[in-house]
């Protein structure tokens, strides 16, 4: 859903939205946001955002404010699977003051939240309940009300993101993490078994699923799963058929090795090798 949130007395905010992707749909566009930033919270799941020379990651529970006038997509990446939220606050202080604030104290949550751009941070339940509150909110039977604890919901919003942006890095990944990572991509031509994977940093199966979600954003079938994609898509450029490489990747037929494909990627593997093709020459046309 996405909603224009000038429609409700907040001239400062052009755009609030949330998707629940079930399966990969087709990339973003590269575009740019005029004199407005975005602050997005992908709550499960895996996405990609390349700006500029940066390709950025996003897994469960991250964040990213992307600047304003600054053109992004997801690059040669689908919208994949997955649920976000994203809020877009103007940075043009003739619309009028940010949440009824003073213009000191809007320029200043602007200037703050413009400081901290373009890296992932993580997020807080907090962060997505608030959210929600707004969405709901917006959907109510229009009055003043309304409109005072929309402001105070954004303000909420904008304050708790330059809190964690500020607090919080991005985790550097553990030895457990590079153990199960090796192991994933030394056992790709079979399926593997996630109580192998609790087995081999010695935790429950139980315990270890919930870790894992915890540590990756996903669960530990679907991490595996987005493993073999991301072999499979460099595979389909040098092997010599769809079907090889399905079998070398332990899939049992190549054809629901191109339904798995089509589910995280948006398109079939015999697409995506066209697509890669077009892009190079197009590149190499450039030249």
């Amino acid at each position: 859903m996405v909603f224009d949130v000038r429609n409700f007395g907040i001239p400062r905010c052009p755009q609030f939205g949330h998707y629940k992707y079930n399966n990969a749909t087709s990339g973003l566009k590269d575009h740019i946001h005029t004199d407005t930033l975005e602050i997005c919270y992908f709550l499960k799941g895996v996405q990609r955002y390349t700006i500029g020379d940066q390709l950025l990651e996003l897994t469960g529970n991250d964040m990213l404010i992307i600047a304003p006038n600054t053109a992004h997509s997801t690059g040669i990446y689908p919208e994949d699977k997955g649920e976000l939220y994203w809020l877009q606050i103007s940075t043009d202080h003739t619309l009028g003051a940010l949440c009824h604030l003073p213009n000191t104290f809007s320029d200043l949550l602007v200037n703050e939240l413009t400081r901290n751009t373009h890296k992932v941070f993580k997020g807080a339940f907090l962060m997505k309940s608030v959210l929600s509150k707004l969405e709901q909110e917006i959907q109510k039977t229009e009055s003043l009300m309304r409109e005072v604890r929309i402001n105070q919901l954004i303000y909420q919003i904008l304050m708790e993101t330059i809190t964690l942006s500020k607090n919080q890095e991005a985790s550097p990944v553990s030895d457990r993490l590079q153990l199960i990572d090796g192991f994933i991509a030394e056992h790709m031509d079979r399926t593997i078994f996630v109580d192998e994977l609790a087995s081999l940093i010695g935790l429950s199966v139980p315990y270890f699923k919930e870790w894992f979600k915890k540590k990756q954003g996903v669960p530990p079938k679907e991490y595996m799963n987005r493993a073999k994609i991301e072999r499979a898509k460099a595979d389909l450029l040098r092997k010599s058929s769809v079907t090889r490489v399905a079998f070398d990747l332990g899939y049992s037929s190549s054809q629901y090795f191109a339904t798995t494909f089509k589910k995280y990627m948006g398109i079939t593997p015999k697409s995506y090798i066209t697509s890669v093709q077009k892009e190079k020459t197009s590149y190499e046309t450039l030249r």
